[in-house]
């Protein structure tokens, strides 16, 4: 048995070149790691929140863009409320249409990218909370479907404790509620804002009540904010945006190509009409399309994919190089009575284990460069809003508070996540490029392995 031990160890080819080979594929790993993390990340942080489900009823919505009809400056047209009641009647009038809501782009609205924010006092704390202001006089929650949370009123007497469009009244999303107060228990309680009492008058704190809250839901795709207080206003321009609620079971893409022309006419009126009807998802499509985000995802996206592409074949490559060097020894160690599978397995252990140690020294590095830039802005006290804000990794958050926050938004979660995802994805290229010129170099006849060179 020694002897034979001994004569197997003689027998091996040299393993200068082989160990050379080794050396590099392992440092070409490293630099992958590196690379891989810079161009994953934005990809997967994208395809993350747009996983994320709205969180209210927009399947049933229409989306409709109005244009007055004068030759007048658009900017200072105004509808009047029974203008405005008219126009809604006309459209909820036919058939298939549950409701309408009419509005002006002031500030955020649902559905787009653009938030605005509110000062707002709990009498121990000063925080500023994602604003959205409603037309007072439409049927603004039950149309988009906003669900109150229990011991909240209903979405329909919502709109009519609203009406008034006075700033002494608000609605809270729940995770506004938790922000401001502690509990989304909050109906009657009181705060303070800093607003306008009155179009004209100079901004001042406001004493105001909370008058409902509802579930949380997404302002657009991009983010994850859902810390959110709702404000009425009442002004009325003619060029306004118009979202509209079919009934139950109504798909809205058919609505659309059949009837659409139809509620394009019920919406004409001698004041206004409707200049582009869309379903609600095309019209969220579209904002992200406006303001860049489609963009950014499809080319983190595309970048993401050719980087995936290329490192399969740089890998596939050079593991198949470095194995192809082994078919000697591998007809060497058959012919000492080594298995196939158990050659497969040597090379997959090894590749596994090549793999799994250069991209824990890749992703050390990158956190090197990740934490100098978070010890970098905390030195410099660059803080938004109670929040650390690390520009080595990609993030969408800008002034989000702390109960919009996801894994994203936090430095060792993200890091740990796409870390994991990195290795995941090299050791799964590592693997299948190890396995593909191992399978077919133990194919391979003993006497033929032995004479390759």
């Amino acid at each position: 048995m020694k002897t034979n031990k001994l004569s197997f160890i003689n027998l091996l080819p040299p393993r200068g070149e082989v160990g050379r080979g080794a050396i590099w594929l392992f440092l070409e790993l490293v630099v992958i790691s590196v690379v891989a993390w810079v161009v994953i990340d934005p990809a997967v942080v994208n395809l993350y929140y747009r996983s994320l489900p709205m969180m209210y009823d927009a399947d049933q919505l229409l989306h409709a863009k109005t244009k007055p009809k004068t030759d007048a400056d658009e900017s200072v047209i105004n509808m009047t409320e029974e203008r405005q009641m008219q126009f809604l009647r006309q459209l909820e009038s036919m058939e298939g249409v549950e409701s309408a809501y009419i509005y002006n782009r002031n500030g955020t609205v649902i559905g787009e990218n653009s938030p605005s924010y509110h000062t707002v006092s709990n009498e121990k704390d000063t925080i500023w909370i994602t604003e959205v202001c409603f037309a007072s006089n439409a049927r603004f929650f039950e149309t988009y479907g906003l669900r109150p949370m229990p011991g909240s009123p209903s979405a329909e007497e919502l709109s009519k404790i609203m009406k008034k469009g006075k700033p002494d009244k608000a609605v809270l999303t729940r995770k506004a509620a938790l922000t401001l107060f502690g509990t989304d228990d909050v109906v009657g309680r009181h705060f303070q804002h800093y607003g306008q009492p009155d179009t004209g008058r100079p901004m001042e704190w406001i004493d105001a009540t909370v008058m409902g809250v509802v579930e949380d839901f997404r302002l657009s795709l991009a983010r994850d904010i859902r810390t959110i207080i709702f404000f009425p206003y009442t002004n009325f321009l003619t060029d306004a945006d118009v979202v509209i609620r079919l009934k139950k079971g109504i798909h809205p893409g058919r609505f659309v190509e059949e009837h659409g022309q139809e509620l394009i006419s019920k919406g004409d009126t001698e004041f206004c009409r409707i200049s582009k009807l869309m379903t609600f998802k095309d019209y969220i499509k579209q904002s992200e399309l406006r303001e860049g985000n489609t963009q950014e995802v499809n080319r983190s996206l595309m970048l993401a994919l050719f980087f995936l592409v290329n490192l399969s074949l740089a890998i596939i490559g050079t593991v198949w190089l470095q194995a192809k060097r082994r078919t000697e020894e591998c007809g060497v160690r058959r012919a000492f009575g080594a298995t196939r599978p158990r050659l497969l397995l040597g090379f997959l252990s090894e590749g596994a284990l090549m793999a799994t140690v250069a991209v824990i020294i890749g992703c050390i590095i990158y956190l090197n460069y990740a934490y100098s830039g978070l010890e970098y802005n905390e030195g410099s006290n660059i803080t938004h809003f109670g929040l650390e804000h690390f520009e080595t990794m990609y993030n969408t958050s800008h002034y989000e508070n702390p109960t919009d926050q996801t894994w994203p938004d936090h430095f060792w979660p993200h890091f740990l996540i796409v870390s994991g995802i990195v290795y995941l994805i090299i050791l799964c290229t590592v693997l299948i490029g190890t396995a593909i010129p191992a399978i077919k170099i133990i194919n391979t006849k003993i006497t033929d392995a032995i004479r390759e060179e």
